[in-house]
Formats: C-alpha cells, structure tokens, sequence
C-alpha cells in the first residue's frame, strides 16, 4: 500500500499564504493565481479521490469546497472552481480544514462521566460506553422529564456546530414540548431589530458595492477582517484598486485589514452614535441637500404626529398627512395626495396641534452639532463636516439606472450610490439599536434604501409589506410580543419582546429558577455546538450554573468547556465527516457583481468517519425515536419547512409532508426541501456539488416590486415608541412581583423613543484619574473570529497567526497610551474592569485610538483538554457582563466594550 505523507510544510503553505495575504493586508495577485490553480486541476477530479463539500470554518458556509483523499487521508482542499461567487477561493480557516478533521482534541468515541464532582478544576474521570448505553441514558432521562414536565429541560445549541443552520436541530426543542430552546450564540447580534424595524428583513442589512461609490463603514469589517472569500471582498477591492470609482471610510477604533485599504477615522469607543449624530446634523443644517423624493414617498417623514408622540388619525383610523398641493389633510393612502409635506408644523386634526415626523426628527437632531460630536467621538468636527458633504455629494440623488425584472420588463429604478452601515463595533453598546437605527437614517436622507448601491436586505425578492399604517411590517425582532407573568422561559423572554439570544440570562436563571418567579426547575441540558461558558459572559458565572443542573448531555466534537462539565459524551463527526447542505443567498459584507443576483445551493460528500463518532443529525434523530417523539419531530418539519440556509426556509407541499411514524434519512428530508426550493434533486448537487441560481437584475432590489407611496420605512420611531409604552405599563403593574437584578426600569423604556436622544454611558464618562481609566475593545481577526471549527486550537493555523498577525494573542495598547502607563512591548499586563481580570503579552502600536485596551480575536480557553496554546491565550470574555442595565436597552445584546485598567503582572 502506498504511504501518504502530509508533510508540515505543505500544510503550512496551504493555509498560511492566504492568511498572511489577509492579516498584514499585502496586496498579492492572488486571486489571479489560485483560479489559474483551480483551472489546471479540473481536469484531475475524474482521475483522483475528489469530493464536493463546502467549508464551515467560520460561521458562514458560504465557500464551496473539494477535498481530495488518498488511501483514506484527507490530503488536500481547494475551493470549487464552478463557482460563481468564491471562485474557487478559500481563506486561511478554510484551508486548514484538514486539520479539524485531524484535531487531536476530538472526542473519539461515547463517554461517560465517572466523577459525581462538576467543575472547570475537576477531572471528569471519562470513561468509553457504546452508542446504546449512551443514548439510551441520555433518551432515558429526557423521557422521563418530558412526561412529567417539558420545562424542565434546556436545548442549547451554537456556532460550533455550524451545520445547524442548515438542518432541523432547531425542532427539537419544539417536538418535545419545552420553551427552553437557547441560543448560546447571538449575543453580539444586535443588528436585527433595526434592520426589521426599517427594511422588514432578518437577519441584516448590506451595502451594495455593486454601485455605491462612496461606503461609510462604523465599527464594522466589509469582509477582509475575516478574510471572507465569498466574493464580496474580491469585488469591493476591484472597485478600489482597479476601477478607482469607490470610496470607503471606517470608522473605527481600530485600523484592520479592512481599514488599512481604505481612509480608517480613528473613533472613541462609545462615541460612534454622537459621530453619527453630527454628520446626520450637518446635512441637514448645512448641506441642506436631500433625497426629498424618497422622504415624501418612501418614508413616513410627512406623517402627522400629535403631542403624545403617535400617529394623528383620521375619522377612518389612519395616519395623516399634510398635503401642498391643494392645502388639505389627508389619510396616507388617499389617491389625491400630491405633495406630501415633510416639513408640516402646527397643523391642527381634532384639536391638536400636530407635526410631521421628519420636524420632529430635525429638531431632536439640531443640538448634535459637529463641535458637539467631536467632544464626544475624537473625530475632528471638519472631518464629520467632510463625511456629511462627501456622503450626499457622492450619493447620486435624482440618477435612475434601467433594468430587467423577473417578467422580462425593463423598469427604472432610482440609483443611489452613498450608504452607511455599522456592525457590532457600534451595536453592542447601551445604545447599540440607536446607533444602528441611526445609520439606516442616514440612508433614508439621501435616499439609499432597497435601491441599486444603496443598504440592500440579506434576503432579496419580494419581502417587504407594508402594516396597516403603510409603514414596512417587521417579520422578526421588532415586531411587539405581548409581555406577560410569570415568565416560562429561562431566558426571561417574555420581558424583553426584541431581544435576539439571553444565553447568559437564562443561565443566571437556571442557577435559581424560583428566585425569578418560575415554577419549575432546571433537570436536564442538552448541547449542540454551543458554549455558554467560553463564548459568553462571566464565564465562571456560567460554569457554576452548568455544573448545578442534574444531568447535561453534550454533542460534542472536542473537550470544550462544556464537554468538561458534562454527564455524557455524545461525539460528533468532524466537517468532513458531515454530509451537509447550505444555501447561499445573501452577502455577510458587501454585495458586488459576482454576489447581487446569485444563489448557490451547496452539497457536502462526507468522508468515512475516523473514529467511533455520529452526524449530530443523526443522534437527535435517534433521540426522537427512543424518547417516542418522531411523530411530532416529523410534524414540526411539516409546519415550519426544511431548512437549507440561514435564510433559506423551504416550505413542504402537503403532499411531500414527512409521514407519521415513519424515521427519515436526513438525505431524504433535504432532498424534500431542494426540491421544494430549487426544484431539483438533492443528486444533482452531489454531481457537481452545487446548484446555481441567477434571479433577474431589478428582482434583487426590492424597490422594483412597489411604487411611490406603497410602502414606507419609518424615519421617525413610532413603533419603537409603542413597544417602550406597553414595556413601561407592564412592569409598572407588576414590579413588586418581578425580580430583575441590575434592571432600572425609568433607564431602560428612556430608550424606546420615536426620535433618537443622545445618553452618555460608561464609555463615555471613562477619565483619566479614576480607577478604571481606559476602554476595552475587542475585534474579530481573518484567522479567528469566532470559536467555531476549533479555529483556536488548530496548530498551523495558530503558527501563520502569530507569525503575521502581531496582534494575535496580545493585548494592543497605543503607544502614547503604552508611554503613559510606563509599559514596553511584550510586557505582560493584567486588564482588570469591574467583572474580572485577564493578563497577556502587550503589542504596542499607533493602529489603535488613544487610552483603548485591544483584543484581537475570538481566544482563550478555561480548560486545558483543548492544549496548552488555546488555554495560554487571553480570553476577552472575562472582562464583560450581561447585567440588564449595561445591554443594549432595545435589543438586550451585551455591551462588547468596558471600562478597564491595566497594570505589570
């Protein structure tokens, strides 16, 4: 037999190139070369062991793959050629696929734990059972709470297990009866509620590189900080460097990959939202120059509002509007309006003296001059100056472009070519939906929403409605859930209507569930690729709450933190191993050319597995079974849909419903949904490996489907105003019964406002003289940036970070800041905030706002069974917290930078 060697070098070579190309920014052409690589080795897929997959090494799965193996090793991976959108690209995590499958770390085989005692310092004393006795105990255990009460057991699952986007893990939770479904990623992702407040999408928003030609980018990366190689990146530095017809601005405290291509605006955490707020102030004081069309038409600017900050309604129960043309007050709707007024005052409907939206928008916005935000922000008040002109000069108001919709019809569309978007950077703060909420205002000023090079939804087609007011109608997090008590969730769910995940909350809960007034307890967790003690905060908090729940089962793919603290070992398939589906259909960073129309339907060929291990699928599958829950598994699918994609929900006709009593295959279930969706068989993915979709050029903006007038995004906040009412009046009557440590009630319903108000924070109020003096920020890097595929603890891939990622591992200080505090390069430091501390090696340099404590990267481990090197690194968790009264008031997502101090270890 031929031995095969997979030699270090070569492996290194593989994944280190792209990964240094993205982490010191070298302008390679590489591009140029890896497809000219793909193109040579086509012709070999027939001759050699080649297999069609698609890559989870980040929480995309956007990249298709192909895999080579030779006498059963894994030996080497390349992107899929036929591909539209990657090219056949893949990063550096997507290389070193290989090694997740080779990791060390891996649980090999069912186990069971030996040691009563829980605890991060504990030795489980694992010893091997077989398939049977492990699912049996765990399905023995969860039968019997399911019949005594569904309540008492937790579904949790994560990123880790990046398959469960596409798959029915989601069901079974619902099959089995419980409400404690949780999430234990999510809790960075405000950026839902004002993407479905304003454009009525999920799960975001982003900017179409197609035709914008002037980006401005808040605390976010537009792909190349990930090294992300779905096309998005390729595009965009085409249109910088070739075509030199874009222009993009980061607004950062940090300068990334993203940043050092492009004009980086060094920013004060915290900040961002007064910045935002001067240039919004700016053009509308002083450029003066707007997209009134679209505010008429397309916005509810020129909606009454009364003193009591609602809609003014009409005899007939709808918003009213101050027409110009003939001088009347009309319902929104009424086909004689003419000439909305935006700029309506004192206008009288039933007595009341009312104003349109948009004035009362202006007027809140007129004291945030851009001396104001400079004070708050560090941005020079010429520079907010220079963005707002530079921002509606390049915007393109009054250009229209011509295209082909799905019937075949040419149709004008309006063309606007300036947009503004943020991510976490300036999300996950107190006023994080504020500050989201404030870029897609900006948009709305020069008329960039749902058009071409303007903030286009992740889902594109036909998925906007308009609400009865005629306002956009949110599917997702912004839409009101009725609060009531006593809760049911562990999460508290039902006191925060839009909140995306509350993993850190539901475990405080779990710890004591009476103190929180449920009835019930806690008895039993089951985990599938989540980690609510590494990938959270308070961390050691989180651990305390695990080890206190009876029994705990993990799916488990290495020895995680939550492996360490659980009863049963269930072992998952490598990435490899997994067959998988993933439809793309939507830009994580930007959308270009190759991306805008494009839908890609991606099948994974599993390799045999290695070891005694189960495609977590199957193992909840099975679960079903010996708990006597298949009937309702299958009528969950049945209700809900197949799920093939983070948006990608394919709908079953009644007569492909999965029958009662009957186990599927998890093929036979996503050939069901493929065909549903892309009207073919699951077999023609595995020929190819991919099914490509091209919609019509008007049908991916969502502008093409309505008319002026038809549906508009709200401008002035009157939901948001509603929810904050009806929030307010539900604790006000029922405050002696809740508990809610660290939850000021007057504090939280301040920000659910119509009009957004500045509130300083902690950032904020951060001085030089008191105890914790500098802020912490902390930012995802190309070769981790997030726990997920065991990233951290992949070895070639943790030797190319270090070698050309200074920052990787460290901890970044500026080095005025460095100078100031008596602190050299690779001193080690402790950073200390109020919830905890952390040291490591400090990394001096001027890519970092002054009296900013820097984080690169999604690392750190609080158990050593993942290797010395994952557990060395500092974890950035320990310095956070999820208290109520530090989350985003709105979207309950935890504030991702604190105050802090630093000193010698």
């Amino acid at each position: 037999m031929k031995t095969v060697q997979v030699s270090r070098r070569s492996v290194l070579k593989a994944a280190g190139i792209a990964g240094a190309a993205a982490v010191m920014g070298i302008n390679l052409d590489s591009t140029n070369s890896a497809l000219a690589a793909a193109e040579a080795k086509k012709g070999i897929l027939s001759k050699d062991d080649w297999h069609y997959g698609h890559c989870r090494m980040c929480m995309r799965g956007t990249c298709p793959n192909m895999y080579r193996v030779e006498n059963g090793v894994a030996v080497e991976v390349m992107g899929n050629p036929k591909t539209p959108t990657s090219k056949g690209a893949l990063c550096a995590k997507g290389q070193s696929i290989i090694q997740n499958l080779y990791n060390p770390y891996r649980v090999k085989a069912p186990m069971k734990r030996t040691n009563p005692k829980k605890g991060l310092q504990e030795d489980p004393q694992w010893v091997e059972i077989s398939w049977d006795e492990a699912l049996n105990t765990t399905a023995g255990v969860l039968k019997e709470i399911r019949e005594r009460d569904p309540r008492r057991f937790v579904y949790s699952v994560g990123f880790g297990d990046m398959d469960f986007f596409c798959t029915f893990l989601f069901y079974f939770a619902g099959a089995y009866g419980t409400p404690n479904y949780i999430k234990t990623n999510g809790t960075l992702c405000v950026l839902h509620y004002a993407s479905d407040l304003v454009q009525g999408v999920f799960p975001g928003v982003k900017p179409d590189a197609t035709y914008a030609k002037y980006i401005l980018a808040m605390g976010m990366n537009l792909g190349m900080g990930i090294a992300s190689s779905d096309g998005g990146v390729r595009g965009l530095l085409n249109r910088i460097y070739n075509e030199k017809d874009i222009k993009v601005v980061c607004v950062d405290p940090h300068c990334g990959p993203d940043a050092s291509k492009m004009e980086w605006v060094p920013v004060k955490p915290g900040g961002e939202l007064a910045f935002l707020m001067g240039v919004a102030n700016s053009i509308i004081f002083e450029v003066k120059k707007m997209d009134f069309e679209f505010l008429k038409w397309k916005t509810n600017a020129p909606y009454l509002v009364g003193s009591d900050g609602y809609y003014a309604r009409g005899a007939d129960g709808k918003p009213q509007i101050y027409d110009l043309k003939d001088k009347k007050i009309k319902s929104f709707d009424d086909k004689t309006l003419t000439d909305p007024d935006i700029d309506a005052k004192n206008v009288m409907i039933n007595g009341v003296k009312t104003n349109a939206g948009f004035v009362l928008v202006k007027e809140g916005l007129r004291k945030n001059t851009p001396e104001w935000a400079a004070k708050i922000s560090g941005i020079p008040a010429s520079k907010i100056r220079e963005v707002a002109k530079d921002f509606v000069d390049n915007a393109s108001i009054g250009e229209s472009i011509e295209m082909i919709n799905g019937k075949g019809e040419k149709v004008v569309l309006p063309k606007r070519t300036s947009v503004c978007e943020g991510k976490r950077g300036i999300k996950n703060m107190r006023d994080g939906v504020h500050s989201d909420l404030m870029t897609k205002l900006l948009n709305m000023l020069v008329g960039s929403l749902d058009v071409p090079g303007g903030m286009l939804g992740t889902q594109r087609g036909r998925f906007l409605s308009p609400d009865e007011d005629g306002v956009v109608a949110p599917k997702g997090e912004a839409r009101f859930k009725k609060p009531v008590y006593p809760p049911q969730h562990i999460n508290l769910a039902e006191y925060f209507p839009h909140r995306h995940t509350l993993p850190t909350l539901a475990f405080k809960v779990a710890a004591d569930t009476r103190k929180y007034g449920l009835n019930y307890d806690i008895e039993a967790l089951l985990t599938v690729g989540g980690n609510v003690i590494a990938s959270t905060t308070e961390p050691y908090e989180m651990a305390a709450s695990v080890a206190k729940i009876p029994f705990s089962a993990t799916v488990a793919y290495h020895y995680d933190e939550m492996a360490h603290m659980a009863d049963i070992l269930l072992p998952s398939h490598a990435l490899l191993e997994k067959e998988s589906v993933n439809s793309y259909e939507g830009a994580f960073d930007v959308y270009t050319k190759e991306t805008i129309s494009t839908r890609v339907m991606m099948y994974r060929d599993p390799m045999p597995p290695l070891y005694n291990t189960k495609q977590p699928q199957d193992i909840i599958i099975e679960l079903c079974e010996r708990i006597g829950m298949i009937d309702d598994f299958n009528a969950n699918i049945n209700k809900t849909g197949v799920i093939l994609g983070e948006v990608t929900f394919a709908k079953l006709d009644p007569k492909d419903y999965l029958e009662p009593g009957k186990r599927y295959t998890i093929a036979e279930i996503w050939d069901k949904g493929v065909r549903a969706y892309f009207n073919k068989p699951l077999d023609d993915m595995k020929r190819d490996g991919i099914i490509v979709q091209q919609m019509a050029p008007a049908d991916a903006y969502n502008s093409s489907f309505f008319k002026k007038g038809e549906t508009r995004h709200p401008i002035y906040f009157e939901r948001l105003k509603r929810s904050g009412d009806e929030l307010r009046k539900f604790f006000t009557e029922y405050k002696d019964k809740i508990y809610l440590p660290d939850f000021d009630m007057e504090d939280q319903f301040r920000y659910y406002e119509p009009v957004i108000t500045w509130r300083p924070k902690d950032l904020t109020n951060v001085k030089k003289g008191e105890k914790y003096d500098l802020i912490s920020i902390n930012w995802k890097t190309p070769t981790s940036g997030i726990r997920s595929a065991a990233v951290d603890q992949l070895p070639y891939l943790n030797e190319v970070s270090e070698t050309f990622d200074p920052t990787y591992g460290k901890i970044c200080l500026n080095t005025k800041t460095a100078a100031e505090k008596g602190i050299k390069e690779g001193d080690t430091i402790w950073v200390e905030s109020a919830n905890g501390k952390v040291s490591g090696q400090v990394h001096i340099t001027e890519l970092i706002f002054p009296d900013v404590v820097g984080f690169a990267g999604a690392l750190g481990r609080l158990v050593d069974s993942l290797g010395k090197k994952a557990a060395s690194y500092p974890m950035y968790n320990k310095l956070t917290n999820a208290k109520v009264s530090n989350c985003c008031a709105v979207a309950i997502g935890v504030s991702n930078s604190v105050p802090v101090r630093i000193y010698k270890a």
